[in-house]
């Protein structure tokens, strides 16, 4: 395939050198091991239901066995009951003979088909002393080499535990369906939304203003997707006018939309309503936008998975190697003795009764053996988890460094300004704040108003695209900042264009920085790219073609490759890319993509 020759940029200055490869960009390995935890709930028994809480685990899991055909009992040790089914039973019992835990945990083996290995792990425990008993469920996912990570829906046996367990998370009770709320229990609603006992997420789906089936699915699976990490509520219309009213206009939400509550909600605060993430119903109506229930419940999971199970669940003490290493001891002594009384049949009887507990014991510690080789993929996935986060952590604490210091800078030139105004006799001037446009919540809010805000931009970019990097836990921050690129970008196409206009390229306007313009960190714009992604190594080049004006390019596309770098860690790392026309046929700068970072040659 030929690749059309990259129109060069009508520059008033030479373009800098290209950048050496590798750099400029995030980076992902490809070795990278994910965290294998993709599901996790735990669920907080009431007293009035402990002393059943184990008849009631075991019922959950059978049923959940059956609804795969796998029936069995479920007796302590290891059970194959396919070739790709492994259950594994343990029971632990305190010094009282009371049962204490139990662990029941199913592994599938899909590695012929490429799709890896999935084990789901239900443990129970109770303090019969302090009080506290949960069930907790964990689902793993080890891929198959070379192969992602699958993001699924939570196993039915979660809903079968939420339909027999009452569990409570503050004053909501946990379901698998979302809790209507009409205008005469909307005080239950807010209670829940403000309730400082509430640890998990609280999502609100207004009914749209007409009958729409597409959206009630999208609800019924939003519900079961959150099922035992949030609660979801259906806000009636004629609940949705007093709702509004009462959480006021950072925290509201109307007709179609869908918004995430994190904890801690504080009413009144508009900082406080940037937290909580909203979905308009134009979005979730868009055909691009696929998958709104498995986005939305993103990142309920995420905090799901990184919280920390109680340490009744995590420390509860299971009888393991240990145990399997004493049965064969057992066996063995009880085969070296004889009295030499014995009979053929008593020694027969002796060896078949230390086989059966040898094959036992091997087949704990085979079982053993495979726990402990998934638990060591686990351990690293954490290992680069934490170096991810110290990583992020140093990039944060450098950037607000960076922000601090200029903002400390422009706080002492605006008191100088004002004390000049105030001796001009213009104290008016010097105190009244100037009209701001509020920043942007969200990409899809970027996407409504920046085209008529930027007059000196032509934005070809993919919205849709764009709109995908709302599913991050830092989309507001990249959104606000891409905000200010792009009017960093509207100013220099403005000063480039006047008459006796700036000269140079748009990394120049930011390094001279012109009084009274907007400017962006000029190390954060990079105006090329390296000679290996130029030469489309790995189709990398091909990557950075976008559409343009046909007075730009008849084919309405061309190679772009100056860029801004919103982020410079993790695997997003978001970029915007441009190609500057402000001395061509459109006299303005064309941004061709705002999404997240593109592969080069340090990435897969």
């Amino acid at each position: 395939m030929l690749i059309p020759t990259p129109l060069a940029m009508p520059h008033r200055r030479p373009e800098p050198p290209a950048q050496p490869p590798g750099q400029g960009g995030a980076a992902r390995d490809a070795t990278r091991v994910e965290n294998p935890l993709v599901y996790r709930t735990v669920l907080r028994i009431q007293p009035y239901q402990r002393d059943e809480m184990f008849a009631i685990a075991r019922a959950c899991f059978t049923s959940w066995l059956e609804s795969k055909e796998l029936a069995t009992t479920l007796s302590s040790g290891v059970h194959h009951l396919t070739g790709t089914y492994t259950l594994t039973v343990t029971d632990s019992y305190d010094s009282d003979g009371h049962q204490a835990a139990l662990r029941l945990r199913l592994r599938e083996n899909k590695e012929e088909k490429r799709e890896g290995t999935w084990q789901t792990t239900l443990t129970s425990a109770v303090d019969r002393e302090a009080g506290p008993a949960y069930v907790g469920v964990d689902l793993e996912h080890y891929p198959s080499p070379g192969a992602g990570q699958t993001t699924p829906c939570p196993p039915r046996l979660v809903r079968e535990l939420l339909d027999q367990f009452d569990v409570l998370d503050g004053s909501t009770r946990l379901s698998a369906v979302p809790h209507a709320t009409r205008s005469y229990t909307l005080d239950l609603l807010l209670a829940a939304l403000t309730d400082p006992a509430r640890e998990l997420p609280l999502v609100v789906a207004a009914v749209p203003s007409h009958t729409d089936t597409a959206w009630e699915r999208l609800l019924t699976k939003l519900a079961q997707n959150l099922a035992g990490i949030a609660s979801v509520h259906r806000l009636e219309r004629d609940a949705a006018a007093a709702f509004a009213a009462s959480t006021g206009d950072g925290h509201n939400v109307f007709a179609g939309q869908i918004r995430t509550y994190l904890p801690g909600v504080v009413l009144g605060s508009g900082e406080d309503g940037r937290r909580h993430r909203l979905l308009t119903y134009r979005r979730l109506s868009d055909p691009q936008f696929r998958n709104a229930d498995t986005r939305i419940a993103r990142y309920p999971r995420l905090h799901a998975v990184t919280t920390p199970q109680p340490e009744l669940l995590s420390e509860t003490a299971f009888p393991g190697i240990e145990e399997a290493l004493k049965n064969l001891r057992a066996a063995r002594s009880a085969t070296a003795r004889t009295d030499g009384d014995e009979t053929l049949d008593s020694l027969r009887r002796q060896l078949d009764s230390a086989n059966q507990t040898i094959d036992k014991a091997l087949e704990e510690l085979s079982e053993a053996a495979s726990a402990r080789d998934l638990a060591e993929r686990s351990r690293r996935a954490l290992d680069q988890e934490r170096k991810d986060a110290v990583d992020r952590y140093e990039d944060e604490i450098a950037d607000h460094d960076a922000t601090q210091s200029a903002l400390s800078a422009l706080r002492h030139q605006v008191s100088v300004l004002q004390q000049r105004l105030v001796a001009a006799d213009r104290a008016d001037d010097a105190y009244t704040p100037p009209v701001e446009d509020p920043v942007p919540m969200s990409f899809a809010e970027l996407g409504d108003r920046a085209p008529g805000r930027m007059r000196h931009l032509i934005l070809t970019y993919d919205v849709s695209r764009a709109a995908d990097l709302d599913d991050d836990l830092k989309s507001s921050t990249w959104a606000s900042k891409v905000w200010d690129a792009l009017l960093a970008l509207d100013a220099y196409g403005g000063a480039s264009t006047a008459e006796g206009g700036f000269e140079g390229t748009f990394r120049d306007f930011c390094e001279a920085a012109p009084q009274g313009l907007r400017c962006y960190p000029s190390a954060r714009v990079a105006m090329v790219e390296s000679d290996t992604v130029r030469k489309d190594k790995k189709g990398h080049r091909r990557q950075r073609i976008f559409r343009v004006p046909p007075e730009v390019d008849p084919a309405g596309e061309l190679f772009m490759e100056a860029h801004i770098k919103i982020d410079s860690k993790g695997r997003i790392a978001p970029r915007v890319y441009f190609y500057d026309d402000t001395a061509g046929a459109t006299g303005k700068v064309i941004v061709g993509y705002i999404g997240r970072h593109l592969s080069n040659t340090r990435t897969n």
